[in-house]
């Protein structure tokens, strides 16, 4: 991901830019190109609510119906995420993560931990779970290889934002 700031950026303000591997591109397809006019909306939505304006629209500021029905639309799309979220949890933990290593990345207790893992794993994957899989969610361990006691982060992990 690359930040352009200020004057350097398209509108003056901040452009981000996300790029994909052909890998990557090829697994996501044009789900990638939805999910980054969400959080456009998302980012939209989160200036309106902090400033009271539609900053984008500078003739007409403040915010009207479609607006409205536009921040309630676009926000409403945790289904999505917490799809994604079950299917990395039930994921790794029929890989072998510990419910140790899920505390510390969930930054909860082992056992708030537990009990969180326990709820997504004991019930059937559900329809976001599936679309965050591209597909049937009993095929997505065949992806995987064992998971190892590797470095946690890879040599070129970015810690820098």
């Amino acid at each position: 991901m690359r930040q352009t700031h200020g004057q350097d950026a398209a509108e003056g303000g901040l452009d981000i830019t996300i790029s994909l591997t052909p890998a990557e591109a090829d697994a996501i397809g044009i789900d990638a190109v939805d999910l980054a006019e969400w959080f456009d909306s998302v980012l939209v939505t989160l200036a309106m609510m902090r400033t009271g304006i539609v900053a984008r629209r500078p003739r007409f500021p403040t915010p009207g119906v479609d607006d409205w029905c536009t921040a309630v639309c676009d926000t409403f799309q945790p289904p999505r995420l917490q799809g994604l979220a079950d299917a990395v949890i039930r994921t790794a933990r029929r890989l072998g993560l510990s419910y140790a290593d899920f505390a510390e990345s969930m930054d909860v207790s082992r056992s708030t931990a537990q009990s969180r893992v326990r709820k997504i794993t004991g019930q059937p994957p559900a329809g976001f779970e599936s679309w965050a899989l591209g597909g049937d969610p009993a095929a997505a361990l065949d992806r995987f290889g064992p998971m190892t006691d590797g470095p946690r982060h890879p040599a070129d992990y970015d810690l820098e934002l």
